[in-house]
C-alpha cells in the first residue's frame, strides 16, 4: 500500500509541477470565469497534494497523525514556495506570485483540517 501512496504522491507532484512551470500559451484556449479561478486551482492542487503526502508517511512510520499532518502540510507549503521561485527563474512568461503562495498554502491548510476532522470522526 506504502508504494502505492507513494506513487500516486509523486505522480501528482510531477503533474503540479508541470501545469505550474509550463508555458501560460499552452492555456490560452482555456476559459477563465473570473480573476479567483486561478487560485482555487492552486488551492485545489496542494490540497491534493497535502491529503497524498500524508497518506504516504501515514503508511510507513509509527509516527503520530499530528505530526504527519504537520509534515505534509510544512512538504506543500515549502514546495509551493519552490514552484513560485522556479516560476520567476527559470520561465519567461511566468512570474512568482505571493497570492499563489497564500492559495497553496490555503490548500494545504484544509487538507489538514480535513484530515484532523476525519481522525476526529474516526475516534
Amino acid at each position: 500500500m506504502r508504494k502505492l501512496y507513494f506513487g500516486a504522491a509523486a505522480l501528482w507532484t510531477v503533474f503540479v509541477t508541470v501545469c505550474c512551470l509550463v508555458s501560460m500559451h499552452n492555456f490560452d484556449s482555456v476559459p477563465v470565469h473570473d480573476g479567483y479561478t486561478d487560485k482555487y486551482v492552486h488551492c485545489t492542487f496542494y490540497f491534493v497534494f497535502t491529503v497524498l503526502w500524508y497518506m504516504f508517511l501515514k503508511t510507513g512510520t509509527a509516527v503520530n497523525t499530528k505530526k504527519q499532518r504537520l509534515w505534509a502540510f510544512l512538504l506543500a507549503v515549502i514546495y509551493g514556495i519552490f514552484i513560485e521561485g522556479c516560476q520567476q527563474f527559470f520561465t519567461q512568461d511566468r512570474s512568482a506570485d505571493i497570492t499563489d503562495v497564500a492559495a497553496n498554502t490555503t490548500g494545504a491548510a484544509l487538507a489538514v483540517l480535513v484530515l484532523w476532522l476525519l481522525s476526529k470522526m474516526k475516534k
